[in-house]
C-alpha cells in the first residue's frame, strides 16, 4: 500500500507491487509510473504503456536463482492485467496474491486458466479484506481523479463493489485524499481515512517495512501542435483522453531532459507526430510548460501512434473546444481568447483580487454563466446576492443586467465586503453592503436571489424568510451542490436540503449540472392554489 501511496503521491495511478521471499522478505518493489517522466532508468520504467507497477517489481529484482524464485510471492494491490499476468508467467515466480479486484481488465485468469500457463502451477491468492477494500477505495480515488467520468461504463464496473465505490466518489467529492497528498501523510494516515466507515472484518494486513522509492519527475511538458496550411490550418492536433474526449499531448520530464524535448517525445509517442518547437512555451496551471510547435518539413505526414491512442486535428478557437481547460489558458497567454468567451471584466478584475487574496470560495466559471444568463432573462429586475465575496458572482450578474435593473450584494465580513466594493465601484445598478445575509431581505421583494453563503443555502429553517423576499415567480440559486453519486455517506438516506426545497408548496425546483461535479438549484416561487373555473375556462 505504501508503493501505491507514493504513486499517487507522483500523479501515477496509485497501485504498487512488491515480492517478498519465502520468509516474507521484501526482496523487490514497484509502482505504476504512467504519470511520470519516460525512461527506463534504475530499473524502473515510466511514462510508458508499460511502466505497470507489477512490471517494475520484477525489474527490480537483482535476479532470479532456480529453484529459490519458485518460493517468491508476487503482492499487488490491483489485480494484475494481460500485460502484468503474462509478464508474471514468464517469469520463475510461482504466486500472486492481490488486493482490489479489477472487474474491467483484471485477468489473473491467465494464470490458472490459459492450458500453457497452468502447467507451471503458479497460485492466485487475495490479500485480507481490509486491504482489498483500502486498495480499491484508493485506486477508484486515483481514477476519478484522473478525470475518468463517474457515469462511464468503465467507472460502472465497479458497481459490483457498491461500498467500496461510494466511499471512493465521497473520498474524491471531499478532496480528503487530495489533501493528504498535498501535506505529504505517511501511509498508516491515508488507511485511516480511506477505510473511515468500512463495515469488513479486519484481518491483520502483512506487514513490510521499506521505504517508498523517490519521485523524480522534474515537471511536465505538452505540446501545442499547430497545422500552418491545407485543410486543418490553424487546427491543433490533439489525443484522445482515456476517460474521453481530447486534450493536448504532453508527458513527464526526466532528470536532466530538456523540456522542449520531452515535448516533442511525447508528440511522437502519443500522435505519431514528427515535430519542431515554434517558439517559448505558455506556463499553464499546475506547472505544465506547453510548448508551440509545427509539423518536421521534412516530415510532414503522421505516422501510426506508438502508444496507439486515436488523434485528431482540432480548431481551437471553435467552441467547444475552446473551452477547454489547457485551450483557453493558451489562447489567453496569446490574446486569442474567442470573444464569447471572453471575461467580462469586472469579473477579471474580481477573479484577480480573489487570486491575489487567496479566496477560493467564489462561485465557478461554469455557475457565474448560469447567473449572467438568468439576469438577462429579467429586464429591470432586482437582483440579491447573499455572500458578495471579491464580487465574482456580483460581477457576473451585473453583465447579464439590463438598464433599470439593479442588484443588491452583502457580505458579513468587512475584508470581503471593502474587496466587493472596489470591484464594483463606478456601477449605480449596484449597492454592496456589509451586514449579516438575513439583512438584505428587508430590501425585497427580489426577482432573483443568489444564495451564495453557506448559512443561506444550509440552514432549511430560514427557507421561509428567503421565500418572503421573493416575489411570485421570482428565483432562488443556489450553488454548489454534488450530483448524488458524489454525495457523502451521510447523506445516503437523503439529502435534507433537496427534501426541504423540493417538498415546499411555494416553490417549483430543478437542478442544473454545470460540470460533473456540481449542480446548481434553480427554485422558482410559485402561488398557491389553482386557478378558479373562470380562468380555467379562458385558458381553454
Amino acid at each position: 500500500m505504501a508503493e501505491a501511496w507514493a504513486a499517487y503521491c507522483s500523479s501515477s495511478y496509485p497501485i504498487g507491487a512488491v515480492i517478498v521471499d519465502g520468509a516474507g522478505n521484501v526482496i523487490a518493489r514497484g509502482r505504476n509510473r504512467l504519470g511520470e517522466a519516460r525512461g527506463a532508468e534504475g530499473g524502473q520504467i515510466g511514462g510508458h504503456d508499460l511502466a505497470h507497477a507489477e512490471i517494475n517489481a520484477l525489474l527490480n529484482l537483482a535476479e532470479k536463482p532456480r529453484p529459490e524464485a519458485y518460493s517468491w510471492t508476487l503482492l499487488t494491490t490491483v489485480e494484475p492485467c494481460p500485460q502484468c499476468a503474462g509478464a508474471i508467467a514468464m517469469s520463475s515466480i510461482r504466486a500472486v496474491q492481490y488486493a482490489a479486484p479489477d472487474p474491467w481488465a483484471g485477468c489473473t485468469r491467465l494464470l490458472t486458466d490459459d492450458p500453457y500457463v497452468a502447467k507451471k502451477g503458479i497460485s492466485v491468492g487475495r490479500a485480507p479484506e481490509v486491504v482489498q477494500a483500502a486498495a480499491l477505495r484508493l485506486v477508484l480515488v486515483g481514477l476519478l481523479e484522473a478525470e475518468h467520468n463517474p457515469f462511464s461504463p468503465f467507472i460502472k464496473t465497479f458497481e459490483l463493489y457498491p461500498e467500496d465505490l461510494n466511499a471512493a466518489r465521497a473520498l474524491h467529492a471531499s478532496g480528503a485524499v487530495a489533501a493528504l497528498r498535498a501535506r505529504a501523510a505517511e501511509v498508516d494516515e491515508v488507511l485511516s481515512v480511506l477505510l473511515e466507515g468500512w463495515t469488513g472484518v479486519a484481518t491483520e494486513p502483512l506487514t513490510t517495512h521499506y521505504s517508498p522509492l523517490t519521485d523524480d519527475r522534474t515537471g511536465r511538458a505538452c505540446v501545442w501542435i499547430e497545422q500552418e496550411s491545407g485543410q486543418h490550418r490553424g487546427h491543433i492536433l490533439m489525443t484522445e483522453r482515456e476517460s474521453g474526449g481530447w486534450t493536448l499531448p504532453g508527458g513527464g520530464i526526466h532528470p536532466g531532459e530538456d523540456a522542449g524535448a520531452a515535448a516533442v517525445w511525447e508528440a511522437w509517442e502519443e500522435c505519431g507526430a514528427v515535430v519542431e518547437l515554434a517558439g517559448d512555451p505558455v506556463l499553464l496551471t499546475e506547472g505544465t510548460l506547453c510548448f508551440p510547435a509545427r509539423l518536421h518539413p521534412d516530415h510532414p505526414e503522421l505516422h501510426s501512434s506508438p502508444e496507439r491512442r486515436a488523434r485528431a486535428w482540432i480548431n481551437p478557437r471553435a467552441l467547444p473546444w475552446a473551452d477547454d481547460k489547457q485551450v483557453r489558458e493558451v489562447l489567453a497567454a496569446r490574446n486569442q481568447t474567442p470573444p464569447a468567451l471572453t471575461l467580462p471584466p469586472r469579473v477579471a478584475h474580481a477573479l484577480a483580487e480573489a487570486e491575489r487574496l487567496n479566496f477560493d470560495r467564489s462561485c465557478s466559471l461554469d455557475t457565474g454563466r448560469v447567473l449572467r444568463t438568468l439576469a438577462a432573462t429579467r429586464p429591470g429586475a432586482r437582483f440579491a446576492e447573499l455572500g458578495s465575496g471579491t464580487g465574482v458572482g456580483a460581477a457576473w450578474l451585473l453583465s447579464g443586467m439590463s438598464v433599470g435593473a439593479h442588484l443588491l450584494t452583502i457580505d458579513s465580513d468587512p475584508e470581503w465586503t471593502s474587496v466587493a466594493r472596489e470591484v464594483l465601484k463606478g456601477d449605480a445598478c449596484v449597492t454592496a453592503l456589509h451586514g449579516d445575509w438575513q439583512d438584505a431581505l428587508a430590501y425585497g421583494p427580489f426577482d432573483l436571489i443568489f444564495s451564495d453563503c453557506a448559512p443561506a443555502k444550509r440552514e432549511t429553517e430560514q427557507l421561509e424568510s428567503l421565500l418572503d423576499a421573493l416575489k411570485p415567480g421570482g428565483m432562488l440559486v443556489l450553488d454548489n451542490f454534488s450530483p448524488p453519486a458524489l454525495l457523502p455517506p451521510v447523506l445516503y438516506g437523503g439529502d435534507p436540503e433537496r427534501e426541504r426545497l423540493w417538498s415546499h408548496p411555494r416553490l417549483s425546483c430543478t437542478e442544473v449540472a454545470v460540470s460533473a461535479q456540481k449542480r446548481v438549484i434553480l427554485a422558482v416561487r410559485i402561488e398557491q392554489g389553482s386557478p378558479d373555473e373562470g380562468q380555467a375556462e379562458q385558458l381553454l
